[in-house]
């Protein structure tokens, strides 16, 4: 079964950290967890390193392990291979969902938000997902996307661009 993080979500988070996790994207969780049954709390990845400007990025556990095998992969004498690997593993942390979909968002997670409580988005794009501040996602997801939409030809089909 092939499933991907589709769609976006509204959530929040509260001064203690307690969020809950779409359920959609759970499934998703359960399907890419090789430990997960159903007596034990799934886990996912979260992603935090600088390249993730106001947001951060969650995938499941095997598209994490299919993306450090390919780095690892990599020719050593591939100058990108040592920043990926601090990207990538050193700047990730298992996150831990319990069954009803709740995890404990640590605070400096939600300072890289800019949220200690309130409103979050979520945003699934395939093999991983985004979390943001809710206003900040308008202002960084939604306006580039209406003006990069707006800069097409009137009969425009997002759809020709997919390969």
């Amino acid at each position: 079964m092939n499933l991907s993080f589709t769609s976006q979500y509204q959530s929040k988070v509260d001064a203690k950290g307690r969020m809950s996790i779409p359920a959609k994207f759970r499934r998703v969780i359960e399907a890419g967890d090789p430990a997960w049954s159903v007596d034990q709390p799934m886990t996912a990845k979260i992603l935090f390193g600088p390249h993730l400007k106001a947001t951060l990025q969650v995938m499941t556990v095997a598209a994490f392990e299919d993306k450090i095998a390919r780095i690892l992969a990599m020719p050593d004498n591939n100058p990108n291979k040592p920043m990926l690997r601090k990207l990538f593993m050193g700047f990730s942390e298992d996150l831990a969902i319990d069954k009803d979909g709740r995890v404990v968002m640590p605070l400096r997670f939600r300072e890289k938000l800019g949220v200690v409580e309130g409103d979050l988005a979520f945003m699934g794009l395939g093999e991983f997902f985004q979390i943001w501040q809710a206003e900040s996602f308008a202002d960084d997801v939604d306006a580039p996307l209406d003006a990069w939409l707006q800069d097409q030809p009137a009969d425009f089909d997002p759809m020709s661009l997919a390969v």
